[in-house]
């Protein structure tokens, strides 16, 4: 058995160029023998850096919380760095799935949250099938109160009895469990996966490329590339040359065929800012 922790991102103001609006889901996939290990882990490395009992840590902590006033600069790029050392020590592995909000859906998704946690559900089933195995995912409690909760939990029970276009999850063994981020160090490492690696992908230079650097070799692959795989940015005809400049990938695979990147056809051709 394998747990998948989820969180999700957003990303209102890309800086890379003629890029959307960003909304994410992703996390980390553990297996279950090795999660009380990581969790005690990560646990501890808190405690060491100081945090007050129960204070949970986040890649955009607000004013409130006690690491944005005192885990800052280098410390603050120390201690992520640990958290993500962590996961990779237990074979976590991460995935994320990103979508332009400039973008069309497909026509059976009618929102990009949607849309992203179909995507989701997909890949967590694959990676179960390729671990041979079956997972439960553990999600973040969605913003909004108790009726946002039920229906995002109601449209991922939807998605797991009747499928995807390509696939109908049957590693996954029940619907979603939703819990609050601060009561798990898991949830907390998942919200900085996913929101380092949307950051990248939106252009940010500060702190998420040295942190993205060591999340890479923890996302999930397949056939030697990390696109569309452990990160899928939405719609991809535009963005796969993002594949390459980010992510280090030298093909483009789709429908069993395979093109070089990066692609002169398709924006980025020179670069990740140069459209």
């Amino acid at each position: 058995m394998h747990v998948f922790f989820a969180d999700d991102a957003k990303q209102n103001q890309p800086s890379r160029v003629r890029m959307g609006s960003l909304v994410a889901s992703g996390g980390l996939f553990v297996h279950g023998d090795s999660l009380a290990s990581m969790e005690r882990a990560l646990n501890a490395l808190c405690a060491e850096t100081g945090f007050p009992p129960n204070e949970e840590f986040k890649w955009s902590p607000r004013r409130d919380m006690w690491m944005h006033q005192n885990l800052v600069a280098e410390r603050r790029q120390v201690f992520f760095s640990s958290i993500v050392q962590i996961c990779a020590d237990h074979q976590a592995k991460a995935l994320v799935i990103i979508s332009d909000c400039d973008s069309r859906t497909p026509s059976d998704c009618t929102t990009h949250e949607i849309f992203v946690t179909k995507m989701l559900l997909e890949r967590v089933n694959n990676l179960a099938v390729s671990a041979a195995s079956t997972a439960i995912i553990v999600v973040d409690r969605p913003g909004g109160g108790i009726l946002q909760e039920r229906k995002f939990l109601s449209d991922c029970l939807y998605t797991l009895r009747n499928g995807t276009r390509y696939v109908v999850p049957e590693q996954i063994a029940i619907n979603p469990i939703s819990t609050d981020s601060h009561l798990i160090r898991s949830l907390q490492a998942a919200d900085l996966i996913v929101s380092c690696t949307t950051a990248l992908v939106a252009g940010q230079t500060t702190l998420a490329p040295d942190i993205f650097e060591i999340i890479k070799p923890i996302l999930a692959r397949e056939l030697d590339r990390v696109g569309g795989v452990g990160v899928k940015i939405h719609p991809d005809f535009k963005y796969l040359n993002l594949y390459h400049w980010l992510l280090g990938d030298e093909m483009w695979i789709r429908n069993m065929g395979g093109r070089p990147l990066p692609h002169s056809a398709r924006p980025y051709f020179k670069g990740p800012n140069q459209f």
